[in-house]
């Protein structure tokens, strides 16, 4: 795994915060992770916890450089921050153009502006995500919408909670690849999924995670029905019975089309104490990328 390196890229002041919160839970200590902020100017720091940081008040030629020598070998990149963000729009061509020529994977985890945000930060989403689409293997979007929807039954919502919401969410999707490498390459066909969709949920049972993970605020009942291709990663501190994981399996086969391919992992984790945890990751057999802003 020494020579297995993956890069975390937290991009803005949001994906800073996210990328800290990753630090501070020790997220990627058994592999070989480097964790790298972008900012617009040294102010990144105030909300980085990265060791390594690169900003973008430098020339166009530098700002390459840099990058370039960052991801130097590297074999799986992740990107988190906003689609809005002008850190973003600015540095995921940059990447994208070095992690091509590197021949490396690609998992970007970007949430979308809230409608009542700026226009330029509604520009900025369209034109990132135009460069994200079919140049990443991996893209999931986090609406910001559903974020606020998920708070409905709060009189009162700050904004505060909804950025921790987003990073728990890009804290979960980074884990759960994390946790499927291993030393060998193939592995990192499991990051491979492209326009694709994700959540997570707990239970007493794998039938009550399973449940509150379709039930995640990411997905819609129509994600399920049109699903081409599904992932579900299930860990539980004890042993489970093959009377819940069959209700479980039913659960979850009534929800899918037949011809759907499904993909499915079972471990034991002993941190979950009597808990279970579910993971389900969707792709569609149709996406309008227009509709992940």
């Amino acid at each position: 795994m020494a020579n297995f390196k993956i890069k975390i890229f937290g991009l803005g002041d949001g994906g800073a915060q996210a990328i800290t919160k990753m630090i501070s839970k020790d997220l990627g200590k058994n592999k070989n992770v480097e964790y790298i902020g972008v900012g617009a100017d040294e102010n990144i720091l105030l909300t980085s916890m990265a060791k390594k940081n690169i900003f973008l008040n430098l020339d166009r030629a530098t700002i390459y450089r840099k990058v370039a020598d960052t991801l130097e070998d590297a074999k799986l990149i992740f990107l988190v921050g906003g689609l809005g963000s002008s850190v973003a729009k600015e540095i995921i061509p940059v990447i994208l153009s070095c992690a091509k020529y590197i021949n490396a994977v690609v998992v970007a985890f970007m949430s979308s502006p809230f409608v009542l945000e700026t226009s330029r930060r509604k520009d900025n989403a369209q034109y990132t995500l135009a460069n994200l689409v079919g140049n990443v293997d991996s893209l999931f979007t986090v609406p910001s919408e559903k974020l606020l929807l998920s708070r409905l039954n709060q009189q009162q919502v700050a904004v505060s909670e909804l950025f921790d919401l987003a990073d728990d969410i890009f804290y979960h999707g980074v884990k759960l690849f994390l946790e499927e490498i291993t030393d060998d390459e193939e592995s990192l066909l499991v990051c491979k999924w492209g326009c694709a969709n994700f959540g997570y949920g707990y239970g007493a049972t794998m039938l009550e995670a399973i449940t509150a993970a379709t039930n995640f605020i990411l997905f819609t009942p129509d994600d399920f029905a049109n699903a081409s291709g599904v992932f579900i990663r299930c860990a539980a501190g004890n042993t489970v019975s093959r009377k819940d994981i069959d209700r479980a399996t039913d659960f979850i086969y009534k929800l899918l089309p037949d011809d759907v391919k499904i993909f499915s992992q079972m471990y034991t984790d002993d941190l979950l104490g009597d808990k279970v945890v579910v993971t389900i990751v969707l792709t569609r057999k149709t996406v309008d990328d227009k509709n992940q802003i």
